[in-house]
């Protein structure tokens, strides 16, 4: 109706009047515009938590360089409280950093949403960490189902498959330990080898060898995807950026490197579907594959994945379950090798421990994890003190 009525009085001043009157009138018109612009502006200022002042189009993120993203953002929640807002580029962000209000708030149906930032739109909303909505839903579902079959809980027959599996990998690196003869070793090359086997038994039946150049040219794509979306990463706050000349370099390489990775994937996925057999389902992609069959055979392929590409989507499944579960299954332990080390007299009691209740002639089970109450506490008090993804995933609200 405002519009409607400032229209019509634009018009009639610029048709009745001179120039001047049309002149007065606009003037007006784009006052009284820009009144109602800083109004809206204004109540809506009022309703966000309360936060830092930043600067006109860049907002806050002048201020969060030289400083761990996470890190600046405890600082503020000090500052302002365990909710905050701030705007980052042309994005507004709420920080929540109180446990209790973000299990209430990730209930909810309306924080299933992601940001659309170009990290999005490079991956196409494929997977489960960058999806949303519907698909979202239905993939966590789905994984987390499937996934117990395979060893993925603490109840039932399932768990005996995943404890072999880590018994045999923890007994290779062992073993790679003790050829060192104590010599100084940095052990993350060996952790990662280790937990990307145990993974990738269960996701999709595959397991490297120490020297496979497979692994390393595998791990070496995922550290430097990790590193070119980081050189894009203010690009999701300022998107005009985005068509800077010297950041088309970047997205040419993180096609590059996503090509690649997509090739690795589906080529495993390939292997599969050639020694497919629905009756004898060996991990997560023949769980997948053999879903994709019934949709096949009820005649609505198009309706699965929300109708995304079924390779795509399975090849994205693959590239999260994987990245996310190696970085933090290996940032936690050596989260746990470096409090160790700083603290002898913990390490001494849990290896007195299970001394104790395990011996020395074999490998620690979950049976025994009732009788080590000192082993537990500290791997709780490990995991209580480190931040192994201090952010978390980015979630959008989808109203």
């Amino acid at each position: 109706m405002f519009v409607e009525h400032g229209i019509e009085w634009l018009c009639g001043g610029m048709i009745g009047g001179g120039r001047a009157d049309a002149f007065r009138t606009l003037l007006v018109f784009f006052g009284v515009l820009l009144f109602v612009r800083l109004v809206q502006w204004y109540r809506r200022f009022l309703s966000l938590p309360p936060g830092p002042w930043g600067l006109p189009i860049f907002g806050y993120l002048p201020f969060m360089k030289d400083v761990d993203v996470h890190l600046r953002f405890g600082e503020l929640a000090k500052r302002y409280g365990s909710m905050f807002s701030a705007k980052l580029g042309t994005q507004l962000v709420v920080v929540l950093s109180d446990y209790k209000i973000i299990r209430e708030t990730f209930r909810r149906e309306e924080f299933t949403g992601r940001p659309h930032t170009e990290f999005f739109n490079i991956l196409g909303g494929y997977g489960i960490i960058n999806s949303e909505g519907a698909l979202w839903k239905d993939q966590r579902r789905f994984i987390h189902e499937k996934l117990r079959n395979f060893g993925m809980t603490c109840r039932g027959s399932g768990k005996k498959i995943m404890e072999s599996t880590i018994m045999k990998e923890v007994d290779l690196f062992i073993r790679g330990l003790e050829a060192r003869e104590g010599a100084p070793t940095n052990v993350s090359f060996s952790l990662g080898l280790s937990i990307t086997n145990v993974i990738c038994s269960i996701i999709m039946s595959v397991r490297f060898r120490h020297n496979d150049a497979r692994f390393k040219r595998f791990m070496a794509l995922i550290e430097e995807g990790f590193r070119l979306f980081g050189r894009l990463s203010f690009v999701n706050y300022i998107p005009v950026f985005r068509h800077l000349p010297w950041l088309q370099s970047v997205k040419t390489k993180i096609s590059a490197n996503r090509a690649e990775m997509a090739d690795f994937f589906q080529e495993t996925v390939d292997q599969h579907r050639e020694t497919f057999d629905g009756a004898n389902v060996r991990d997560l992609v023949d769980t997948y594959l053999l879903e994709i069959e019934k949709a096949k055979a009820e005649g609505h392929p198009e309706k699965l994945f929300q109708g995304k590409d079924h390779d795509r989507q399975l090849q994205q499944i693959l590239g999260d379950l994987f990245s996310a579960g190696m970085e933090t299954v290996k940032t936690t332990l050596e989260w746990a090798l470096v409090l160790m080390l700083h603290h002898p007299e913990a390490a001494k009691a849990v290896q007195e421990e299970l001394d104790q209740v395990v011996g020395r002639s074999r490998m620690p089970a979950l049976e025994d994890l009732p009788f080590l109450p000192i082993t537990e506490a500290t791997i709780l008090e490990v995991l209580r003190r480190t931040s192994i993804v201090p952010l978390g995933t980015t979630h959008a609200t989808t109203r």
